[in-house]
């Protein structure tokens, strides 16, 4: 299926900025010893240990030259912090961009269904004048259809977790999350609390860059705390409900596409 294609070249980058997070997350400072130094190639070891400066932590050993600019947020508490609420970004706009790609795909099967008993959103879909017109006068009445649908349905189609069973709907899927747990094998509660969750932050990072409100918990920053353990577990749920949901998707479109209801 194209639409989970997508999700899975686009979720790859927020599993890449989490295994960032992980390498470069807690380093303890230090000048490293001259031994250290000595083992290093002749143009390094010439200068010797002044200026150095040493960051380790149970993944990574890096060195740095006297000359390296060294990124502030390395050395402060939470400054790495930015590289989860980012794959909390990119993990929710792989989830848009596949409800988007799933839509599009298979709109002009859920038009043509219009006239089989299709979803009430799309019975009932209402029409301009202008729209009205150009349906009239399209010589491809249905691919002109295909269009406004499409229209209803921008590329921001994850405004909120209900807008999964917006498109579920729309494709004919009844009982959306039940099924994902059929295909899944997870609890469809517990996905859709921890989407729910990623969501939601992903809502709150992009409009308000994640700042706490008064009386809330923050961290130094005065942004709400974040972890790599919350984080994980979230994107690791949108993952399985975009799965699982590509097979639920694909099934239904091809019920439409045979005049079936589910």
């Amino acid at each position: 299926m194209h639409a989970l294609t997508v999700f899975q070249q686009n979720f790859a980058i927020a599993e890449r900025l989490l295994q960032q997070f992980q390498l470069a997350s807690g380093l303890v400072w230090s000048a490293p010893p001259e031994t250290l130094i000595r083992t290093l190639p002749e143009s390094w070891a010439a200068q010797g240990a002044a200026g150095f400066q040493l960051a380790t932590n149970e993944h990574a050993l890096i060195l740095f030259r006297p000359t390296a600019r060294i990124p502030g947020s390395l050395r402060v508490e939470g400054g790495l912090d930015f590289l989860l609420r980012q794959a909390v970004v990119v993990a929710c706009t792989a989830l848009e961009t596949f409800l988007w790609e799933t839509v599009r795909g298979g709109a002009l099967t859920v038009v043509r269904a219009r006239r089989r008993r299709a979803d009430d959103e799309i019975r009932n879909l209402t029409l301009t004048l202008d729209e009205f017109v150009s349906l009239d006068t399209s010589a491809d009445p249905d691919a002109r259809l295909r269009q406004i649908l499409l229209a209803r349905f921008d590329r921001q189609v994850l405004h909120d977790i209900s807008s999964i069973d917006r498109v579920a709907r729309m494709l004919g899927v009844k009982d959306f999350w039940g099924r994902v747990e059929q295909v899944s094998g997870a609890p469809a509660a517990g996905l859709l609390a921890l989407v729910g969750d990623l969501v939601a932050r992903r809502n709150l990072i992009t409009h308000r860059a994640d700042r706490a409100d008064e009386g809330e918990a923050a961290d130094g920053h005065g942004l709400r705390p974040i972890s790599l353990a919350w984080t994980n577990i979230r994107l690791q749920a949108a993952n399985t409900v975009a799965t699982a949901a590509a097979d639920v998707f694909g099934s239904a479109l091809a019920r439409l596409a045979r005049g079936e209801r589910e």
